[in-house]
């Protein structure tokens, strides 16, 4: 019985000098505690300073000195849903999701592109998905 005492201290203070780095933490590069700042600036300084930063704001992204207005392409459900079938027939979906990967140097890879580049935009595609679907209780 001492002797099982004996060893299982002997184990517990190995593993404990062993996991010690893990639990002590890295502190050479300094304390990774956050410091609170103090501010010398007034509230009202601040309110100020936001008010005139928000005058001079863009409003839509960031134009990088551009005057000009971004322009947003808008493209209806309708188109999507067109080319995303397009995208499947063509057979991208499935080499691109593939286990290889879209890897342009495949011949699958090219072929699929090609196809899909060359498909015609179905006008069916378009109508089929703008009629109302009985899903949610819709009436067709």
């Amino acid at each position: 019985m001492q002797a099982s005492t004996l060893r299982l201290s002997l184990l517990s203070v190995v593993l404990a000098a062993a996991a010690a780095p893990a639990l002590a933490g890295n502190y050479a590069e300094g304390d990774p505690r956050p410091v609170a700042t103090t501010s010398t600036t007034s509230s009202s300084a601040v309110a100020a300073e936001t008010r005139a930063w928000a005058r001079t704001a863009p409003t839509l992204g960031y134009p990088q000195g551009d005057s000009k207005p971004l322009a947003v392409q808008v493209t209806s459900r309708a188109a999507v849903e067109a080319d995303t079938m397009r995208w499947v027939r063509s057979g991208l979906s499935s080499v691109q999701y593939g286990e290889a990967g879209a890897d342009a140097a495949r011949p699958a890879f090219r072929q699929a592109a090609h196809a899909y580049a060359t498909a015609p935009v179905g006008q069916r595609d378009a109508q089929a998905s703008q009629v109302p679907s009985s899903r949610n209780g819709a009436a067709q």
